[in-house]
Formats: C-alpha cells, structure tokens, sequence
C-alpha cells in the first residue's frame, strides 16, 4: 500500500542524495507564486501530478491509482542543453523506483523565469491508501 505523499519526498530525497544533483535545488512547486527575476542555477521541482482511481474501486479505502508525478527542470537562458542531461539522470535515479513511464515535453522559453523548462512526467500504479471509512 502506497502513501503518495510519502512517495514524493522518498523520490524527491532520492534525487537530492545523487552526487549528480548536488548543485541543482529541488523543490516542491509552487505554481501559484509569481517568480520575479531570472533564473541563475538550475531548479527541478517535483510534486504531484494526477491521480486516477478507478471507477469500481471509489468505495474504498485502499484504491487502485495511475499516479502521475511531475518533474519540471528549470534552467539559465544559456544552458538549455543542460536540461536534457538533468531529464537523463531524473531517469537513472528513477530506475530505483517502480515507475511505468516517463514522458517529458519538448524544451520551452519561460518569460516567467527568463530561462528554460523542460516538463517531465513519470507514471506508477500502485495501490494507494487514502485513510478512513468507506462511506465517511
């Protein structure tokens, strides 16, 4: 049985304790905060993306999901190259973890951050418990 929340941060210190993503913030994301100013050091932001239960299991407390965990690289206008080799070893380190999938979208210019995001999506089904009472 899986705590999502507990699966992020396990994920998230996984990352943070590998020698290649020592000087690379990660963070959870804040997608509702204004950034102001230009992005000087590379940032990967990791949190939850979607969760999908499935329809006949809605009763219960421990449910069947398709989890989606989104991990956003960040980078200075001038490494956008750089992005790349973050999503690869974001792949190695996720190897420990029973992930489906990966996806990431092509890299893109944020006039929010003045650099550039690199989106990424990694996959997992697991049974997940959500606490409580069925009915509650």
């Amino acid at each position: 049985m899986m705590n999502i929340n507990d699966f992020i941060l396990s994920f998230a210190k996984a990352i943070k304790a590998d020698s290649f993503f020592e000087n690379i913030k990660i963070i959870k994301p804040y997608p509702n905060v204004s950034f102001a100013g230009e992005i000087k050091h590379t940032i990967v932001t990791i949190g939850l993306g979607e969760v999908d239960v499935l329809p006949e299991q809605l009763g219960d407390t421990s449910k069947y999901a398709s989890i989606k965990i989104n991990a956003d690289i960040y980078v200075p206008k001038d490494k956008p190259d750089f992005a790349n080799e973050v999503l690869v070893n974001i792949c190695r380190v996720s190897q420990k973890f029973n992930f489906i999938g990966i996806k990431a979208s092509p890299i893109s210019y944020s006039k929010y951050v003045k650099g550039y995001v690199l989106k990424c999506v990694l996959n997992i089904n697991a049974n997940v418990d959500f606490g409580g009472e069925s009915g509650e």
